[in-house]
């Protein structure tokens, strides 16, 4: 008795690759960085950033805070994160 197997004829949709979403904010300066939050709707936060530049916090924290809210942005606005699929 042999088994029957259905072909699936187009493959499940995939979510996009985060890291071609992420590209554009990799490898950039706090103040290239500062410049792509500001466009992404971030005015607001690279004001706060450059106070926390201006009040002494480590220029390594603040751009690994930094790249973590642009990265954040750049999902959201790419429709990468999309609270439809849960």
């Amino acid at each position: 008795m042999g088994r029957s197997v259905s072909r699936v004829s187009q493959p499940p949709p995939t979510s996009p690759d985060p890291d071609e979403l992420l590209r554009e904010a990799r490898g950039l300066s706090i103040d290239g960085l500062l410049t792509l939050l500001e466009r992404l709707d971030g005015a607001e936060e690279s004001a706060v950033v450059r106070g926390a530049l201006a009040a002494g916090v480590p220029t390594a924290v603040v751009l690994e805070e930094l790249q973590r809210e642009v990265e954040r942005r750049l999902m959201r606005s790419r429709r990468f994160y999309d609270e439809r699929e849960w």
